[in-house]
């Protein structure tokens, strides 16, 4: 269940604001038609923290892997859930639960999936497409290795980030451990001579006992900075947009994100063009499984284009978002009548792509952490042990 909160107008034309609860934006809609009220704007409510279990990619390919066997095999529908429900994890199996009772109550298998508001556009509209056709085995088929090849490519950067984020954590407790026993016994040592210390030293000193006097106080103004950030990040749009634009420009980072993107989009759009979709509406979902309102507003822009009766290339090239390999592609895709066949090429040279980039990125970010522990633990040091030799020429 989503919260709305939305602008009306009621029958005397007064303007009224209104919070709902909703499963999605359509009852919205139908619940403002029976009362008869005019919609001004519907937003939804982000929550700061979901209460929600998001499935992760490897629960999807089980769950579509096991639909598509049970379904080739004969099984009638709801015995089907059924079972799965008896076999599933403990988050699959109330998602599960709640598939199986809206089709027991005569929903659609389409209804079903997306009340239970766990399944994204694209799943859904993938399922939609497999029952018109009488298809879904084949579509939980394909699906399954779509969740396949993301769960490898999120493994593979997880794989990847370990050793950095046990850097980051040993340069953390290193600076933390310097601050609370190493700089204190030094400044004991120093305030029983009559050397005067340099300002580095005076400035280490004083820092490391301001932090120790406000640690509580400076954890906890860190942490409400850190939810009131999150906060207005979550719940202003603009800013949210603002922030995606500045990191696309950032060297590297804006061209891994941009080919992560692609990927994503042109995934997406090859598996709903194998399956029936047509192309205009399968633009528009693929869009959404970028999961970011700025491209979606983007790439929506490209598709009223195409909508006009411009060519998909063309229209995909005039937003300029997508690099030039990929509007090529597709071009040449789309005039020999080999759209999908093109799509499908794109799709593992950017795997390809997005992996190298991925082991390149970890190894700078491992050297660049090596360096920033090396540079504090060198600056301590200095501003430690350089008072020692003055004491020592004193004598």
């Amino acid at each position: 269940m989503e919260s709305y909160k939305c602008v009306v107008y009621d029958e005397k034309n007064k303007r009224k604001i209104i919070n709902l609860e909703f499963e999605s934006e359509d009852d919205v809609l139908k619940y403002a038609k029976v009362n008869n009220l005019k919609l001004s704007s519907v937003k939804k409510k982000r929550k700061l923290f979901s209460t929600r279990k998001k499935l992760s990619s490897k629960d999807l390919k089980i769950l579509c892997k096991e639909i598509g066997i049970l379904l080739e095999s004969g099984s009638e529908i709801t015995g089907l859930f059924q079972v799965l429900e008896k076999q599933a994890n403990k988050k699959l199996k109330p998602v599960i639960k709640q598939i199986l009772n809206g089709i027991q109550a005569g929903n659609s298998i389409t209804e079903s999936f997306r009340n239970t508001n766990a399944f994204s556009t694209f799943f859904i509209s993938m399922v939609h497409t497999g029952e018109l056709s009488s298809n879904l085995d084949q579509v939980m088929y394909t699906l399954s290795d779509y969740y396949d090849k993301e769960a490898q490519l999120k493994g593979k950067v997880k794989s990847a980030s370990v050793y950095p984020i046990i850097l980051c954590v040993a340069t953390i407790l290193s600076v933390l451990a310097m601050l609370f026993l190493v700089i204190p016994k030094y400044e004991e040592v120093y305030s029983q001579s009559t050397v005067e210390m340099p300002h580095m030293t005076q400035i280490m000193i004083c820092s490391s006992k301001f932090i120790r006097n406000n640690f509580i106080l400076i954890i906890l103004i860190g942490f409400i900075l850190t939810i009131s950030i999150i906060h207005l990040i979550k719940n202003n749009e603009d800013l949210r947009r603002d922030i995606y634009k500045t990191l696309f420009k950032v060297p590297q980072l804006g061209d891994y994100m941009l080919m992560n993107i692609t990927n994503k989009f042109s995934k997406a759009l090859y598996i709903l063009i194998k399956s029936g979709v047509e192309i205009v509406n399968a633009i528009e979902i693929s869009a959404k499984v970028v999961d970011k309102k700025y491209i979606y507003d983007v790439i929506l822009d490209a598709n009223n284009s195409i909508k006009e009766g411009n060519k998909i290339g063309e229209s995909l090239n005039d937003i300029n978002l997508f690099p030039t390999m990929f509007i090529t592609m597709v071009s040449v895709g789309e005039e020999s009548g080999k759209l999908e066949e093109a799509l499908e090429m794109i799709n593992k040279f950017y795997e390809g792509e997005i992996d190298q980039k991925t082991e390149v990125a970890m190894k700078y970010f491992e050297t660049g952490i090596t360096l920033v522990m090396g540079l504090i633990v060198g600056v301590v040091v200095i501003a430690m042990v350089i008072p020692m030799f003055n004491m020592v020429s004193a004598i």
